[in-house]
């Protein structure tokens, strides 16, 4: 029971500090950032001083705290750490001696689409950055600031105890990630436009939502080709570009592949690629694979293409998707899920228990 009390009492303050607007100055030291997610807007710029830490706190438009659920770094030059005493707050490090560059993703709760940040040498630079989501401030709830903080109490503990689900869920997010993939299961077998490997008609599928930039997605290439290989599983690639630009760009790429019936060995190939996924990278496809360069920049850019991407991207949204590697396997009555890496054993695990 004490548990739980501290369960309800954190959520109770949880929602007494959403309710209220933060009203404060800027202080000297303090660069606030406002970002409004608009597809395709530029990611706002940082800068990282080695020797220097910059924190960086997340709020909505009021000013209120959002949660990180996940934050990285597409650069080892660029360590980027959330602070547990304060889940809104995150320390940005630069290593090394010269300033870096990379890109930084932050996964938001309640915020739906990646948060992405640029870091590079001349950006305005800051001891502590705010970014704000959302361009207009939130109102706080009439309702809620009308409650003292014992009646916020007793409606968190009404509800827990009336939904014991809620806190199962919270505790094990793998729990309602499986249950997000049962209750969307026609959405993710043998979905149209998908591409996939593996046996077509196979009772058992594996979906997998990747970035090609994702080092742990490079290292369970093996776990994919082995569900592959597998007869009478089906393997469905999803691509979840959250690591910035290039991540797009190698996931246009390797679908523009496909659109020449190549996805395939095109997905493979920029798995394997050690180098960036710049404008090198479309020749370099083309040419070990004897593809069109010309149709293959033509078609990244093309609404099919994004379509496809942005389906995937809300499809993971609705599923509860926040990272990648993320596999999801579905056998004809069972569901089993792997919100991380996995290696070819662990996945071929995953497989036999839904068979």
């Amino acid at each position: 029971m004490k548990t739980l009390r501290t369960v309800f009492r954190a959520s109770a303050l949880l929602l007494l500090a959403l309710s209220s607007a933060a009203v404060s100055g800027e202080p000297a030291g303090l660069r606030v950032v406002e970002l409004s997610l608009s597809p395709g807007e530029a990611a706002p710029a940082l800068e990282a001083r080695p020797g220097r830490l910059t924190t960086l706190a997340f709020t909505d438009g009021a000013g209120s705290p959002l949660a990180i659920a996940r934050i990285e770094s597409s650069t080892p030059a660029v360590a980027v750490s959330a602070t547990p005493s304060h889940p809104h707050v995150a320390v940005l490090r630069a290593e090394g001696k010269r300033p870096p560059t990379g890109d930084v993703v932050a996964l938001l709760a309640g915020v739906d689409r990646p948060v992405h940040l640029s870091v590079r040498p001349g950006a305005a630079a800051a001891a502590r950055v705010e970014l704000r989501v959302g361009r207009r401030a939130d109102r706080p709830s009439a309702v809620g600031a009308a409650l003292d903080r014992g009646q916020v109490e007793d409606m968190v503990r009404d509800y827990v105890l009336n939904h014991p689900e809620v806190l199962r869920d919270a505790l094990d997010p793998a729990r309602q990630l499986a249950s997000n993939v049962s209750r969307l299961r026609g959405e993710l077998v043998g979905a149209a436009g998908v591409p996939s490997a593996g046996d077509a008609a196979g009772p058992v599928t594996v979906v997998e939502f990747f970035d090609y930039r994702c080092g742990f997605c490079k290292r369970s290439l093996d776990a994919v080709r082995a569900a592959a290989g597998r007869p009478g599983v089906r393997v469905e690639l999803r691509e979840y570009p959250i690591l910035g630009e290039d991540s797009e760009r190698a996931a246009r790429l390797a679908l523009a592949a496909g659109l020449q019936d190549r996805y395939l060995d095109a997905h493979y190939a920029l798995m394997e690629r050690a180098g960036g996924y710049g404008e090198g990278a479309v020749d370099d496809l083309a040419a070990a694979l004897g593809l069109d360069a010309g149709r293959l920049r033509s078609d990244m850019a093309s609404a099919g293409v994004s379509d496809r991407i942005e389906a995937n991207r809300s499809l993971a949204q609705r599923l509860g998707v926040t990272g990648t590697p993320a596999f999801l396997v579905l056998g004809p009555d069972q569901v089993r899920v792997s919100p991380g890496f996995l290696d070819a054993a662990g996945l071929l695990e995953l497989v036999e228990s839904v068979e």
